[in-house]
């Protein structure tokens, strides 16, 4: 009954035993990674669940681990993305909590992931729709406004220097209200 219910919901789900290896594998968890659970079955979960930061592509701590450590529920933050076993790339949330037996002894971990794929395309567009112009594809006035704040600031803090240009295009406005 156990197994219907991990295998009816809309989250991965990942079990682990004590030393970090597979257990269990629901669908949506072979999905997203890539893997057919009797295949990931006994291999270490970070060469099965692997993970990079968003931006960085470093390599991500690594959930399972540190849970087994810490023996605590462990949900890491930022941007984290999902690398399947066939190269398909996909930002996910997720938590670990420890598995424990009747006696208190650590059993295994139990890893959570959510795709939020699209959740994040999406608030990535409408981050770049409220600083860029929708005709030019440049930034507005106010983002130019931040990022020149924010150059100033990196100077004067680091003692760097920093460059603008200024320029200036003949007919633009004419060009705007007709186009955009």
């Amino acid at each position: 009954r156990v197994q219907v219910t991990l295998d009816s919901i809309g989250d991965a789900v990942i079990t682990t035993d004590a030393q970090g290896c597979i257990d269990y594998m629901n669908p949506v968890a072979e999905s997203l990674t890539g893997w057919p659970s009797a295949e990931a079955r006994g291999w270490p979960a970070g060469e099965v669940f692997r993970v990079v930061h968003e931006e960085t592509r470093v390599p991500a701590k690594d959930p399972i681990k540190l849970c087994l450590v810490e023996q605590r529920i462990v949900s890491l933050s930022g941007h984290r993305v999902l690398l399947a076993r066939d190269g398909r790339e996909y930002d996910i949330n997720d938590s670990a909590a420890p598995i424990h037996l009747g006696d208190g002894g650590l059993q295994g971990v139990v890893l959570v992931f959510h795709n939020v794929t699209e959740n994040r395309q999406l608030a990535r567009q409408l981050a770049h729709d409220a600083t860029h112009d929708a005709l030019t594809g440049l930034i507005n006035r106010a983002e130019f406004e931040r990022r020149l704040e924010r150059a100033v600031s990196s100077a004067q803090d680091e003692g760097a220097r920093q460059v603008l240009c200024y320029i200036d295009l003949d007919q633009f406005k004419v060009v705007n209200d007709t186009a955009g």
